[in-house]
C-alpha cells in the first residue's frame, strides 16, 4: 500500500508517474478534464515534466504554513489540471496538505 505518501525519492518517475496510474487518480482526472474542457491525454503528457516545473516555481517559496497555492499565472492549463488532480487525491489521505487553486492570471507572478 502507498501509506498515504508519494513513494520513492519524490521524482516524477519514482513517485508521480506510478501515482498517476492509480484508479483513484484517473477518476479525479476524468472529472477535472471534463470541467476544464481539456484532453486527459494532454494532461497526462505533462506529468513527466511536472516535478521539474513545480520545483522551478517553488524555489524560495517553501514555507507551506499557509498551504500550497496552484497559480494559473505559473502553470499552463494542463499542468494546473494535473496538479489539482494530485492534490485532490492526497486530500483523501490521513494527513493531507492544505491547498487552493488561484485561477486568476492577473499579476503574472
Amino acid at each position: 500500500m502507498w501509506e498515504d505518501k508519494i513513494p520513492g525519492n519524490n521524482t516524477e518517475h519514482t513517485g508521480l508517474v506510478p501515482l498517476a496510474q492509480r484508479k483513484e487518480f484517473n477518476a479525479i482526472l476524468d472529472e477535472e478534464v471534463k470541467v476544464r474542457k481539456l484532453s486527459a491525454k494532454d494532461v497526462i503528457a505533462c506529468i513527466g515534466n511536472l516535478y521539474a516545473r513545480v520545483y522551478e516555481c517553488a524555489r524560495g517559496n517553501d514555507d507551506l504554513r499557509g498551504g500550497i497555492v496552484v497559480r494559473a499565472s505559473k502553470f499552463n492549463d494542463n499542468e494546473c489540471a494535473a496538479l489539482v488532480t494530485f492534490l485532490k487525491l492526497q486530500s483523501q489521505w490521513r494527513i493531507p496538505l492544505d491547498w487552493i487553486e488561484d485561477t486568476s492570471r492577473k499579476g503574472e507572478e
